[in-house]
């Protein structure tokens, strides 16, 4: 669905596709940054854009495409993929079968620290893509409690890739508690550049404001 269309959307629908099918390919994963960055501004309870099911765990069992197998992505890129919906706000929908997938994809679907920034972030001004530059691309997001922020940091590179991404201009203050919420581990911060290293087409998912009971020093 287009843009130009949105009024009409909005008035007929709760939910539209903005893609084609999305399959175990990094490809089709890395295509939706750009078209999902034009919608996230206009999510809400007026109608959300969906960038399809999320193709994880065991897939293909009577899919179209493809034999029975296990999702092909790696899972660097699983969390990309993951972290993209949540942070834009895409509606969640599993495309693989749950009782015979993998242990690991279903911790990854079952993080509830992750799922935060889907849950926790309503004003669809905050929850946006601030930075593409070469293979690095930011989004930020704030929760209602007005003083949690998000930011999602994504690596579109080929290879693992260090990037000194500047925490204070995403959200993060020199007094935040700083926790990565994939590892579920604190991150040191001065708000300033550290580096965050990310592997293959991955992504880190920060929280930054008070510290919670239960969190980990790692």
């Amino acid at each position: 669905m287009s843009l130009a269309r949105l009024d009409h959307l909005r008035d007929n629908a709760t939910m539209w596709r903005v893609w084609d099918d999305l399959w175990d390919r990094w490809e089709d994963v890395e295509a939706r940054f750009a078209r999902v960055a034009r919608w996230a501004p206009r999510q809400g309870e007026r109608g959300w854009a969906d960038a399809d099911m999320l193709s994880l765990g065991r897939i293909g069992i009577r899919a179209e495409r493809g034999e029975d197998r296990l999702c092909r992505l790696t899972r660097a890129e699983q969390i990309s993929l993951l972290t993209l919906w949540l942070v834009s706000r895409s509606p969640l929908m599993m495309g693989g079968d749950l009782p015979t997938g993998p242990r690991e994809t279903v911790e990854l679907l079952t993080n509830d620290e992750a799922s935060e920034v889907l849950f926790h972030s309503r004003n669809s001004r905050d929850n946006r893509e601030v930075l593409r530059e070469d293979d690095l691309v930011l989004w930020t997001a704030r929760d209602t409690d007005g003083r949690t922020r998000y930011a999602a940091v994504f690596s579109l590179a080929d290879a693992p890739r260090r990037f000194a991404v500047p925490l204070g201009s995403v959200g993060a203050r020199p007094d935040d508690h700083a926790r990565e919420l994939w590892t579920r581990t604190d991150t040191p911060h001065d708000g300033r550049h550290p580096h965050v290293g990310l592997p293959a087409h991955g992504a880190a998912l920060y929280r930054f404001g008070e510290a919670r009971p239960g969190s980990s020093r790692g």
